[in-house]
């Protein structure tokens, strides 16, 4: 029994640093087409493989200086090797070309992974790194690096004023260097303020964008952005994606121009006219998309009731598009924001008013799952919380943290009964359980669930020699966990009783 506990713990650990990664690259590349899929299929084993390489260096044994030297050796030595500012994450595993948001979230997952402290930067074009903060402080740049000169950044800031006239904020007047300085820390990444793994993320997915409106690829761009916009709400994202929809306007040559006012007037004089009222909401959602990125959230409300007072009275259906347009802004502004209660509140009711809306599920599932988690609820009490989230909203069951959560707690109840030596009660759970393995797949992150319960039923119908109980609920957790050693192990053993 004690050899059956160790090898539980140790199938435990293996199972929390699998999550650990697999978690880091869903948030690195969402999504679940097939390509999506692969690649973070292909990332994990590269990634595993290059977190075994690593830990025969014995580099867990080390100083953390002696970590960060060791981590950053190994890097540039066999994975970073060719810079290239179109990049993508995969690349640097396949053929070694790496860009510098690439370079810094695979260098944050091997710190992670080895317990290094780490803090993201994005200093004008370039991202990187300071390793251990509170002690050594080591700036960690991309292998190619070579330091910024002051003259470089003020041009920097003074074309990315250009940029703004372009694009967002049409009418500013000439400025002042300290002007400047204080616009392009609004609108861009303020050098000095650290950024978390999450919005690292969100600036592989902008430096992405960047390639394709340079390749002129700017439905991609565009597509590019609002992965970008999904992680974080930064204006440098909502500048980029003006600017493609600018090139992307003028690319389709509309029949309609002129501003917000020509645009209402040209919309009551020709009511049945569908490019004006599509064009008006588009130009609202630029200008709301930003006062919300900037959490400038009274102005966007005050926004939306100018919009609404000057339209068509006789446009309800357009007045609803638009407001319900706003809860959608701001369910992601607060979500984002990490303000769950009033995030909660806006998805449930927009979940209520269409509740086929993937992006509303898909937030509202997140909200409840970071509630259950954060809660201090234990044992039945947890149970019941997770059980009526999984009933009050079906779709949940289909994400993928709380399918995690869901049939690990299923499975403890199902240990825990059996355990008490309750066999009838054991066999309620373990139906229970059973029956929520229909709607929710099976990986390799979660057979240790499965393991969990069958061997915990298996193990009750041994002690008190049922052999044949035994044996059945081996071989059921052979069915979905097929490779599993210990399972094999185990149904060899009960084949002689």
């Amino acid at each position: 029994m004690r050899h059956f506990q160790l090898f539980l713990l140790f199938l435990f650990a293996v199972s929390l640093q699998a999550d650990a990664l697999s978690s880091r690259l869903r948030l690195l590349l969402p999504g679940e087409n097939p390509p999506t899929v692969n690649e973070r299929q292909f990332l994990y084993q590269r990634v595993s493989l290059l977190f075994n390489q690593l830990e025969n260096d014995k580099i867990g044994r080390k100083s953390t200086k002696k970590k960060i030297k060791k981590i950053s050796a190994r890097l540039e030595g066999d994975v970073l090797k060719t810079y290239d500012p179109n990049a993508q994450l995969a690349d640097a595993f396949r053929n070694g070309r790496y860009n510098d948001a690439t370079a810094a979230l695979i260098t944050a997952l091997v710190f992670e992974k080895f317990g290094v402290a780490y803090e993201g930067y994005v200093n004008h074009w370039e991202a990187y790194l300071i390793a251990d903060p509170d002690h050594h402080a080591a700036e960690i740049y991309q292998p190619g690096h070579q330091k910024h000169k002051p003259a470089a950044e003020t041009a920097f800031r003074r074309d990315y004023l250009e940029v703004l006239r372009a694009t967002l904020l049409e009418d500013l007047p000439n400025m002042s260097t300290e002007e400047v300085d204080k616009l392009f820390n609004r609108y861009y990444y303020q050098p000095g303020k650290k950024l978390t793994f999450g919005q690292l993320t969100a600036f592989l997915q902008f430096r992405l964008a960047q390639s394709a409106y340079r390749a002129k690829d700017y439905l991609l761009t565009v597509e590019l952005l609002e992965i970008a916009l999904s992680k974080e709400e930064r204006p440098a994202f909502l500048v980029l994606r003006k600017a493609a929809e600018l090139q992307i306007k003028a690319i389709n040559r509309p029949e309609v121009e002129g501003d917000i006012s020509t645009l209402f007037q040209q919309w009551a004089e020709a009511p049945n006219n569908k490019y004006l009222p599509a064009a008006l909401l588009q130009h609202f959602d630029e200008q709301q998309r930003l006062l919300i990125a900037e959490s400038r959230l009274g102005e966007a409300t005050e926004l939306l009731s100018d919009y609404l007072s000057r339209a068509p009275a006789s446009k309800t259906t357009w007045s609803g598009e638009m407001s319900r347009l706003q809860q959608y802004r701001l369910l992601s502004h607060h979500f984002l924001n990490d303000n769950i209660s009033k995030a909660r509140r806006l998805a449930e009711k927009l979940y209520a008013g269409n509740p086929e809306n993937e992006r509303v599920k898909y937030l509202l599932g997140e909200i409840v799952i970071d509630q259950l988690r954060r809660s201090r609820s234990t044992g039945q009490v947890f149970i019941n919380a997770v059980e009526t989230a999984a009933r009050d909203f079906p779709f949940i069951r289909e994400q993928e943290r709380f399918a995690d959560l869901f049939l690990r707690e299923l499975a403890w109840k199902v240990r825990d009964i059996f355990a008490e030596g309750n066999g009838p009660g054991g066999e309620d759970a373990l139906r229970t359980f059973r029956n929520s393995l229909i709607d929710i797949p099976i990986n390799e992150s979660r057979n240790v669930w499965t393991l969990t319960a069958f061997i915990a039923a298996s193990n009750y119908y041994f002690r008190v020699e049922d052999y044949g109980r035994a044996r059945f609920y081996v071989d059921e957790g052979i069915k979905y966990n097929g490779n599993d050693e210990y399972l094999l192990h185990r149904r060899d053993l009960l084949a002689r009783y």
